[in-house]
């Protein structure tokens, strides 16, 4: 066995120590050192052996041999900058028939895996193909790997038939091979037969669409797959094993169990393991690295703003590569919510490429996270894309033993708030109804919420009310057509919102209760007249028997609440007010948080059309107002941004209490409980007074955590009065946040200035109106572009 094959596949054995400095003069100890990301070692070494000239592979034009240079373009095509000049000359090596056949077999796969970094797959491939078609004289062990190389290359193509065929084809060629008792060839052997042995299984379980879990528990692993896992290292280990999502969507989460000083080291072995487990032509465990590598990158703050879109997208090659899908999905969002957004475009067209030639679980997650960034016209095309194409029964299991299940509708129903010919997805859905697709009634009733239904015309909309009026269909359909009558009602739709009322008289249940009370800010005046006693009568029942619960120790989850439903009836329709239910309702101690709060935020928010004695019964004794917090998913702060709202709408609260309270929810580390500090200062600052509130908030719009600082900027709108001295300040942070990367910030800040204008009645800051002509002209989401032209007007 040469030593250039151990140097790949088995590098510590190969790497001089205890005085062998003679090795370090040698390729094969050069190319070791490259594969396990270890170069700055034997750079060290450069001018202190005296065993011979080693060359400058990042610095020296000329090599003193085509081994060097073999060496040096290994080390090209693993660096960001010299890639593709790596791979191509990696490629020119492979092809070169004066090298030796063994490091051309080396060069191949070398070139393979570059290609394949760079995301240039039939590239990768051709050139495993081209060297097996040469049929190279290339010993046992060689041509098993190149082999084993091209099964994973195919896999990765989803060729999984020729991939099969090459795994059993590089088995039968390791059990020719003549396997050494001890040493190094043994242990190489050894590795490369179980990465045959589980490629084939995973190549079966692919074909016959079904998962079988690694039979590698049920035998030894050898000593090279346990050496080689030791390359990602203890403290990478340590770094990547909490959950990925918790820390994904929390930026400010940034504490690790161990402090970790050198992450370019970390990062340096995830890569070093992502390349060796190609090498050694192992499929699932490549998938694996792959994914890793992705968390790794993406878990990693983007700070340096000069390469984060690069960094960004690289990660999310790495995470779909690995087929990962949740983690995939969550970096995503991230990538949606935080930016970079080129990131998200680069994904998002390569998924748009994708989809052409066939449907699969990650191009869907791609269109849910990257919708928003499509014209209108191609959100149109893409729907009519997906609910045309049939998707194959495989797309589900496309890439082996992960299985994910990712409903083609949650892809439509991101798509359906960008598209404008909402005819075409109506009639869809309503030819969708009673049909087979009943077991995703749920998923097509997201795209039913989503979509602008005043975009629907006049006759599809009276198609839907026949529908409507005929016989139920019921069962799973049911609450989706009840949400198609609301929509259509929320459109003016008279025929609607007759069909509503007649229901409701039949059967009132606290969902179109609320949806009834909701109508009756534009259309729905008649419709709450006729029905508001009959609300009122349910909502007070329903609340006896939420306080009967909780005083045995029972919480609901989820559902209508009844509370809330009750207190906006009493403040739209006062003759049929239920004031004192909600009032010992809400100084009931043993009532859930969740019950309580969106209440008491309501109240908060409409304080002046509560009459003053239900507001003053209410705060007269602010310690019944607490609430129980079930610790079944809940957060671990005790504190009620809501009750501090409603405390300090009616003015029931001191300065120094409201201050201690803000300070509490500020300082919890889960990012829920300083959203509520954010939303809550426009109703505190009238207690802490307008100069402390506002630095208060300006310091909350630098947040670790992105969804608090889009709060943040949200908040904003309510301090940019041009009555306040501070008011100039605001405007120059309001701007700053227009402008940050991303989707969520910027949309809290045009939420902001859409406050302002209603509270204000405009915003005459020169500084913000150049800020919203940039961004109605140059922002990457049309929905953003939208905003912005809607506030301008």
């Amino acid at each position: 066995m040469s030593e250039w094959v151990t140097a790949v596949l088995c590098p510590q054995d190969v790497v001089p120590v205890n005085g062998r400095e003679q090795k370090y003069s040698s390729g094969p100890t050069a190319l070791a050192y490259v594969v396990m990301g270890r170069l700055i070692e034997l750079d060290l070494w450069r001018d202190r052996t005296s065993s011979g000239p080693i060359p400058d592979l990042l610095g020296s034009d000329r090599m003193p041999s085509d081994e060097w240079a073999l060496v040096r373009s290994a080390l090209r095509s693993m660096l960001d900058d010299s890639q593709e000049l790596g791979a191509l000359e990696l490629n020119e090596f492979a092809f070169n028939d004066a090298l030796d056949p063994e490091l051309r077999a080396i060069a191949a796969i070398l070139a393979s895996i570059a290609y394949a970094d760079m995301e240039s797959y039939a590239r990768s491939l051709a050139v495993c193909e081209q060297l097996l078609a040469e049929r190279l004289d290339l010993s046992v062990l060689p041509n098993a790997i190149v082999q084993l190389h091209a099964c994973m290359r195919n896999a990765e193509a989803q060729e999984y038939r020729r991939a099969l065929h090459l795994a059993h084809s590089a088995r039968m060629l390791l059990e020719e091979a003549q396997t050494p008792s001890t040493g190094e060839g043994k242990k190489i052997i050894d590795g490369l037969i179980f990465s045959a042995d589980e490629n084939i299984v995973a190549l079966n379980d692919t074909l016959s669409n079904k998962v079988t879990l690694s039979n590698s528990s049920k035998r030894t692993t050898p000593d090279f797959w346990l050496e080689l896992h030791s390359t990602v290292g203890f403290a990478a280990l340590e770094y990547i094993s909490e959950d990925f999502k918790r820390r994904i969507r929390n930026r400010a989460l940034r504490r690790f169990p161990r402090v970790i000083k050198n992450e370019d080291y970390i990062s340096r072995n995830f890569y070093a393991y992502y390349v060796r487990v190609q090498l050694a032509g192992h499929w699932r465990r490549y998938l694996q690295a792959s994914r890793q590598l992705g968390m790794e990158i993406m878990i990693r703050p983007l700070d340096q703003k000069h390469d984060s879109g690069a960094r960004a997208s690289q990660g999310l090659v790495y995470l779909r590569k690995g087929w990962a899908s949740t983690s995939y999905n969550e970096a995503l969002r991230l990538v949606r919510e935080e930016g970079p957004l080129e990131a998200l475009d680069s994904e998002l067209q390569k998924a748009l490429s994708r989809i052409q030639k066939g449907i699969a679980d990650l191009e869907l997650h791609v269109l849910r996270a990257g919708a928003p960034l499509l014209r209108a016209e191609e959100a149109d095309s893409v729907v009519r894309s997906l609910l045309e194409k049939q998707i194959p029964d495989g797309a589900r299991s496309t890439q082996g033993w992960y299985k994910t299940q990712v409903s083609l509708w949650e892809a439509v129903s991101a798509l359906s708030r960008e598209i404008s010919n909402a005819d075409y997805l109506s009639q869809k859905i309503r030819a969708s109804v009673g049909g087979e697709a009943a077991t995703q009634a749920f998923e097509i009733e997201k795209a039913v919420e989503a979509m602008d239904w005043s975009l629907v015309s006049a006759s599809e909309q009276e198609n839907w009310v026949h529908l409507l009026a005929a016989p139920s269909t019921g069962g799973p359909w049911g609450s989706l057509l009840q949400t198609v009558l609301y929509k259509l009602s929320e459109t003016g739709n008279r025929s609607a919102l007759e069909l509503l009322g007649q229901i409701s008289h039949s059967e009132l249940t606290l969902e179109r209760s609320s949806q009834i009370v909701d109508l009756a800010d534009e259309f729905g005046r008649d419709l709450l007249q006729d029905n508001a006693a009959s609300i009122a009568d349910l909502c007070v029942r329903a609340i006896s028997e939420t306080r009967t619960g909780a005083a045995q120790g029972a919480w609901s989850f989820g559902g209508y609440n009844a509370a809330l439903i009750g207190a906006l009836l009493s403040i739209k329709w006062p003759a049929v007010e239920i004031w004192s239910t909600l009032s010992e309702f809400l100084r009931d101690t043993s009532i859930a948080a969740d019950h309580k709060d969106p209440v008491l935020n309501a109240l908060a928010l409409r304080i002046d059309d509560v009459p003053a004695e239900v507001v003053q019964e209410i705060s007269s004794d602010p310690a019944r107002l607490t609430a129980v917090h079930p610790e079944l998913f809940g957060s671990s702060s005790k504190e009620s941004g809501a009750l501090l709202r409603f405390r300090c709408a009616a003015e029931a609260i001191d300065r120094e209490e409201a201050l201690r309270v803000l300070m509490r929810l500020s300082d919890v580390e889960e990012p829920v409980s300083r959203i509520e500090a954010a939303k809550s200062l426009p109703l505190t600052r009238k207690v802490l007074g307008g100069s402390l509130a506002t630095g208060y908030l300006l310091n909350m719009t630098a947040d670790t955590a992105v969804l608090v600082r889009a709060q943040a900027a949200e908040t904003l709108g309510y301090f940019l009065d041009p009555a306040d001295s501070d008011s100039s300040l605001v405007g120059h942070r309001l701007v700053e946040m227009l402008g940050a990367d991303g989707v969520a910030v910027p949309f809290g800040a045009l939420r902001g200035l859409r406050l302002a204008k209603i509270n204000r009645g405009s915003f005459n800051q020169p500084i913000i109106l150049d800020a919203l002509q940039k961004i109605s002209r140059n922002h990457a989401m049309v929905r953003v572009r939208k905003a912005a032209k809607t506030l301008l007007g």
